[in-house]
C-alpha cells in the first residue's frame, strides 16, 4: 500500500524513495517481458526536461544510462536497468528531471493493491476485477432491454453472481449520441436496481452515469464506485465522489457523452489520452478524491477511430505510470466491430482477445456484457502472466526512438 500511495502522490508531493521536486509528464513506454533477467532494460518518456537539459543528458549518460529522441515531439527517452533508473532518481534528488524518471518507474512497477469504495476495500491483489454490465435502459445496444424490468435485472444480477462477478455496473442511460434524458429519468431507472442489488447481493455496485446528481443518489442507494464516461467533463462529480469517498473511474473522451464526434484526429493518441487523464486525475485530487479512490479508462471508442483504439490497447500499459488502477471497457466496442466486420452480437471471440491482451499489460477491472466467458479468460490470462515472473507482457520498443 506504501509504494501505491507513494506513487500515486499529488503534484506537490514525491515518492518515499524519490525526494526532490516533481519533474515533468514521465512514463514507461518499453519495458521487459516476463520472465526477462533483473537486468533487462526499461525507457522512461519525458514529455520535456525543464532546466539544463544538457547537464541532465550528461547526468544520465554518467549513472550508465542512454538518451533517446522520441519520434515525435520534444520528448527524452531515457533507458536502462531499474535499478540503474531507481538509483539515477535518488542519486539526482535535486533535478525535477531525475525524479520524473524514478516516479515513472516506481508507478508501473508497483500495481495498486487495494481500491476504495465508499467504506469497502476492494482488493485488487489477487487478479483482476471483473465488472458486469447490467443495463437497466430500454435502448442498450447489446441486450435490447432485456433487463429493463426489475424482476429481470434481479434474475440477471444473480445470474452474474454465479457465473463469479465482481462487481455488477448498473446504466440508465445508453451511451450512443442522440438527446440525453433527464436526471430525474435516470434516477428513477437506476436507484431502485441499485437499492435492490443492495439489499441481496454478496458483490458490491457501481453506476455508469455522468450527471452528479445521479451519481450521489446511486452512492445513497448503495452504488460504491462510479463511472463517469465525461471524464468528469462536470467538475461536480469530483466533489461527489470526495464527499462519499465513492471509486470514481476518470474516462478519457473527447468532447461530451451522447454527442457524435466527426473529427477523430490526434497527433499522437497515447500521448494526449495520458496527458487528459493525468490532468484529470490531478484535478480530482485537489477537489478532495484520494489517489487510493481513483481510476482510469483511456475510453475505447469514445472519440476515436479504430486504429487509435488498437494503438491504445497495445501499449495499454504505459498508462500504468499514472499510479492507479486501470479499467478495461472494451467489452464488444466499435472498433473490434469494424475490425472483424461482424455484428455486436459476434464479437465475443474479439473481445476476448482484447480482453486478454489488456489483462497482460497490467488491467486490473474489466468491465463485460459477458461475465462467465470473460471471467475464465482473465482467470487463465493472469496465470499466464504470474507463471512467467509477474511483469506484465509489453513492447520490446513502441517509441519510435532513435538514439543519440
Amino acid at each position: 500500500m506504501g509504494d501505491r500511495m507513494a506513487c500515486a502522490a499529488d503534484s506537490r508531493g514525491a515518492p518515499e524513495r524519490v525526494a526532490g521536486e516533481p519533474g515533468p509528464p514521465a512514463r514507461v513506454v518499453a519495458w521487459p517481458h516476463p520472465g526477462a533477467s533483473g537486468d533487462a532494460i526499461y525507457s522512461v518518456q519525458l514529455a520535456g526536461v525543464t532546466g539544463d537539459a544538457a547537464r541532465f543528458t550528461a547526468a544520465a549518460q554518467e549513472a550508465g544510462l542512454w538518451i533517446a529522441s522520441a519520434a515525435h515531439g520534444h520528448a527524452l527517452i531515457v533507458s536502462g536497468p531499474a535499478e540503474r533508473l531507481r538509483a539515477f532518481g535518488e542519486r539526482h534528488g535535486s533535478d525535477p528531471a531525475a525524479v520524473a524518471v524514478a516516479r515513472a518507474l516506481l508507478c508501473f512497477a508497483a500495481l495498486p493493491e487495494t481500491l476504495v469504495a465508499a467504506g469497502r476495500v476492494l482488493d485488487l491483489r489477487r487478479g483482476p476485477l471483473v465488472v458486469g454490465i447490467l443495463n437497466a435502459t430500454p435502448d442498450s445496444f447489446y441486450d435490447h432491454g432485456r433487463y429493463f424490468a426489475l424482476d429481470a435485472a434481479r434474475r440477471r444480477a444473480d445470474e452474474m453472481v454465479s457465473e463469479g462477478v465482481d462487481v455488477i455496473e448498473v446504466g440508465g442511460e445508453s451511451a450512443r449520441p442522440g438527446v440525453p434524458i433527464s436526471e430525474e429519468a435516470e434516477i428513477r431507472r437506476v436507484v431502485p436496481v441499485l437499492e435492490m442489488l443492495a439489499a441481496r447481493l454478496p458483490v458490491p455496485t457501481a453506476v455508469d452515469t455522468y450527471k452528479p446528481g445521479v451519481a450521489r443518489r446511486a452512492v445513497e442507494a448503495g452504488a460504491v464506485l462510479i463511472n463517469d464516461i465525461s471524464g468528469l467533463h462536470d467538475p461536480a462529480m469530483a466533489e461527489v465522489a470526495a464527499e462519499t469517498r465513492a471509486a470514481l473511474v476518470v474516462m478519457h473522451i473527447r468532447g461530451r457523452p451522447k454527442v457524435r464526434q466527426l473529427d477523430l484526429r490526434y497527433d499522437a493518441v497515447v500521448d494526449q489520452v495520458y496527458e487528459f487523464l493525468r490532468v484529470r486525475t490531478d484535478g480530482a485530487r485537489r477537489a478532495g478524491v484520494r489517489a487510493s479512490q481513483l481510476v482510469i479508462d483511456p475510453g475505447f471508442s469514445f472519440g476515436k477511430a479504430a486504429h487509435h483504439d488498437l494503438e491504445i490497447l497495445r501499449r495499454l500499459g504505459e498508462f500504468r505510470s499514472l499510479g492507479y488502477p486501470i479499467y478495461l471497457a472494451t467489452s464488444r466496442k466499435n472498433y473490434i466491430r469494424d475490425v472483424l466486420r461482424l455484428p455486436f452480437e459476434e464479437l465475443l471471440e474479439g473481445t476476448a482477445a482484447a480482453i486478454a491482451y489488456g489483462v497482460a499489460q497490467g488491467a486490473q477491472l474489466v468491465r463485460t456484457h459477458d461475465v462467465a466467458f470473460m471471467r475464465r479468460i482473465v482467470s487463465m490470462t493472469q496465470m499466464i502472466v504470474r507463471s512467467a515472473g509477474g511483469n506484465a507482457a509489453g513492447p520490446a520498443r513502441n517509441d519510435g526512438a532513435s538514439r543519440r
